[in-house]
């Protein structure tokens, strides 16, 4: 791929991620911190398509441009999302590296999700709730990010399988 279109690629994902943040930030939810993380779609397609530093810089822009967008940049929130994506983006890597020849991209997705939230569940645990009690909530939160890396994942697929109609 010619670097042009490398660049242009990873600023439109960008573009989709930060997008989406927004819009999805703006949206009720049924509990203050819960939300489903549909940026990641193209954090997934970044990686899995362009690699690991296109995914990290998708990833930079849907967490800073969000951020400032929706208001809530060096908030807890920013800091919540920014440990989760970095816990989500290391461990979709190492899925992306040492199995992508049998993982798909729902699974590797899933990885994404599950750390995520476990990225997020260790922030609370050390800087909000001092009590190891907090751990109970690890399988709800790995239930969690397996839903929601499975819908992400297959979303991302879906996208993944239109843009080689039109390739």
């Amino acid at each position: 791929m010619v670097l042009q279109d490398r660049i242009r690629r990873i600023a439109i994902y960008g573009a989709l991620a930060a997008g989406l943040y927004t819009v999805e930030n703006l949206l009720p939810t049924p509990l203050p911190w819960l939300r489903i993380g549909v940026a990641n779609v193209a954090v997934v397609l970044a990686l899995t398509e362009l690699g690991l530093t296109a995914a990290a810089l998708v990833f930079l822009a849907k967490l800073i441009l969000g951020s400032i967008i929706t208001g809530r940049f060096l908030t807890p929130f920013f800091f919540f999302g920014a440990v989760g994506g970095v816990f989500a983006l290391g461990a979709m890597l190492l899925v992306w590296v040492f199995g992508r020849k049998v993982v798909s991209v729902v699974g590797i997705s899933v990885a994404g999700g599950v750390f995520h939230n476990i990225g997020q569940l260790l922030v609370a645990r050390f800087a909000l709730i001092q009590s190891p009690a907090l751990w109970r909530l690890l399988p709800v939160f790995i239930i969690i990010g397996v839903g929601t890396g499975t819908g992400i994942g297959i979303v991302a697929r879906l996208i993944q399988l239109r843009i080689k109609e039109y390739a």
